[in-house]
């Protein structure tokens, strides 16, 4: 009888370092997410912020004779602006004229 008591005592420890070992390893992985989630914002997040920020003030600094190049790879000069500065009239040879969202522009020539 004594044998069996210590024994069940035995298993009773036992099952509780189980569930403290349990709740320890849940804690971790609850902890895991959120540092996850800050990672990737630094990693992902916050350099595509600082890259748009940088995108829309070379839009907004544009003006006409500039050398543009746009999503699509084609290579102009601005021409004028329309639409309240929505989209942009770009030459690209002597008599060609193309118009193109504002959006559409990649980045300006130097």
């Amino acid at each position: 009888m004594y044998t069996l008591i210590t024994t069940l005592s035995q298993f009773s420890i036992l099952a509780q370092d189980a569930g403290a070992d349990s709740t320890r390893s849940s804690l971790q992985s609850l902890l895991i997410i959120p540092i996850m989630l800050v990672a990737m914002y630094f990693l992902v997040i916050l350099p595509n912020k600082k890259e748009d920020k940088k995108r829309k003030e070379m839009i907004a600094g544009l003006q006409k004779g500039d050398n543009v190049v746009t999503s699509s790879g084609l290579h102009g000069k601005v021409v004028e602006f329309k639409d309240n500065n929505e989209t942009v009239v770009i030459s690209i040879s002597a008599n060609t004229n193309v118009t193109f969202e504002t959006s559409a522009i990649v980045k300006k020539k130097t």
